[in-house]
């Protein structure tokens, strides 16, 4: 018969009995101790061992956490990395100010043809919480911008306790104005670009400081021990020989979209011979052949299916099931780079009446926020179980913020007077406070490590990079009747802010992703 350790301590011999009993606990409270402590420690450094016990933080509260560029060993991780953020005080670093106005945006647009060819634009809701409006703009305000980036009292540096003091967050930094800054491809270079809604230098746009401002990561202070061998700037070249006989996917809305474009013109300019960039199948696939690789876009703005309803026909969007249009582009795939958010908006989704579905339930209304979470679940689940993260890389881009002002894009609200960026002490305001913290969730719950471009802030500040009123279709508009057209404050000139935003997917690739690349 087998006696449990108490029994065991119980029957030992009488003759002193008592002490030996308490010595046995007491080494084995030590012993159990220890072997807690180690158990620990192991999950925090080997969290594909332990993928129960790994990123404790990933239960509690969002509002308190960001999931942050950081972690050399992310891709090792089943869940993107957490950091605790402790609060940082706002401080003005000069005497101007400037201050720009938020609302509430929707849109009329009907939810029928699902296509977005950049030239038209959606709008979101980008208010902070508890209050429509933040300050007024002012309209005829020019002031020029420098300094460190000041945001609400939600960032941190990485907790010391960890290994990754040494790491960068590239998404914090400052927009500098570099006058003689070499652009990736000079306005109006890029064949892809023109005749485009991207391309306001085509598009009669005359001022050109908006292509002179620089993120710079490297002197925001929580950055003081990057290590030197993380590029500030996107080698295309060494991005093509890394990508040789490989395919970069973007996935998602027309932003996504922006991105593809301001990636190809990028690559197309580091070619010599342009005749060796081709496009066999129109705009959204482009292949460089001198290397094999292929950058597509797919268009998914929901990411799951969108279809019709058998008796009614009216058109739907299927929760529980993904975009396999779409999808059988991510099989083959070798980094993917998804978003979607622009179109989770009453006037795309038909204020959630009658539009959402799940098998053959159809919701007579549904919150856009839990269906914007129910269509990411699924997401989450299919990339899950059908994508192989050890041969593909796959990516989340964070929201992309819109700077109407003055009302939505058909009541009148613009950007056009916006001919610099949002002052640097004037408070970031997060677009979709509650969607964003859906989309964190969802990446945090995945067993697919994922690299989450978190651009939110650093565009933010960029109130005057869209195309606003320099937009293909104005071309033959007098001034005076493109002020009066509506405006496109949603998206982004190019060259211009997406560029940027390749800038740090190359960076967090080369850190974080898998084959060629995550050699740093």
């Amino acid at each position: 018969m087998k006696l449990s350790i108490w029994d065991m301590l119980s029957t030992w011999p009488h003759h002193g009995g008592k002490k030996k009993a308490a010595s046995v606990l007491l080494g084995f409270g030590f012993f159990l101790g220890a072997s807690v402590l180690v158990l620990t420690v192991s999950s925090f450094m080997f969290p594909s061992i332990f993928p129960t016990l790994s990123n404790p933080l990933l239960e509690d509260n969002l509002d308190g956490y960001y999931l942050k560029f950081g972690s050399h060993n992310w891709h090792h991780s089943p869940s993107i990395t957490t950091f605790i953020t402790p609060a940082r005080d706002s401080t003005t670093l000069n005497n101007q100010t400037e201050t720009y106005g938020t609302r509430n945006i929707t849109e009329n647009s009907s939810a029928g043809k699902l296509v977005d060819t950049g030239e038209n634009f959606v709008s979101s809701t980008i208010a902070p919480p508890g209050n429509s409006t933040a300050e007024n703009i002012s309209a005829n305000s020019n002031v020029d911008v420098a300094g460190k980036l000041v945001y609400a009292a939600e960032e941190s540096v990485p907790p010391s306790s960890t290994n990754f003091s040494s790491d960068c967050d590239i998404f914090e930094g400052e927009w500098v104005m570099v006058k003689d800054r070499k652009q990736y491809y000079d306005p109006g270079s890029c064949p892809y670009l023109e005749g485009q809604a991207f391309d306001c230098h085509g598009n009669d746009r005359l001022d050109d400081e908006y292509i002179k401002r620089q993120w710079q990561w490297q002197s925001h202070p929580r950055n003081a021990g990057c290590k030197n061998n993380i590029p500030s700037f996107l080698n295309a070249t060494d991005f093509l020989d890394r990508m040789r006989g490989k395919k970069l996917v973007f996935a998602g809305d027309s932003l996504n979209r922006n991105m593809y474009m301001s990636m190809v013109c990028i690559l197309w300019s580091a070619i010599p011979d342009k005749s060796r960039v081709v496009r066999p199948s129109g705009d959204f696939t482009t292949i460089y052949k001198d290397y094999n690789c292929t950058i597509e876009f797919v268009w998914s703005a929901f990411l799951v299916s969108y279809g019709a309803v058998s008796k009614s026909k009216q058109e739907t969007l299927r929760l529980d099931s993904i975009d396999e249009q779409a999808a059988s582009a991510y099989h083959d795939a070798d980094v993917l780079v998804f978003d979607s958010w622009h179109w989770w908006v009453p006037g795309k989704t038909s204020n959630g009446i009658n539009f959402f579905r799940e098998g053959n339930n159809l919701y007579p209304k549904l919150d856009i926020d839990k269906a914007y979470r129910k269509a990411l679940d699924t997401w989450r689940k299919w990339v899950d179980k059908h994508i192989d993260s050890n041969k593909t890389q796959v990516v989340f881009r964070g929201f992309s913020p819109t700077h109407f002002i003055g009302g939505t894009w058909n009541t009148g609200g613009g950007c056009n007077l916006a001919t610099k960026p949002i002052p640097s002490n004037a408070t970031y305001i997060k677009p979709a406070p509650i969607q964003m913290k859906i989309l964190e969730n969802t990446l945090q719950k995945m067993k697919t490590p994922v690299l989450y471009l978190n651009i939110s802030k650093l565009s933010y500040y960029r109130a005057d990079a869209h195309p606003s009123v320099y937009r293909n279709i104005y071309k033959n508009y007098t001034v005076q009747e493109r002020n009066k057209a509506p405006q496109d404050c949603s998206h982004w000139c190019l060259p211009g802010v997406p560029d940027t935003w390749n800038e740090l997917l190359y960076a967090a690739l080369l850190r974080d992703g898998k084959g060629k690349f995550g050699k740093l």
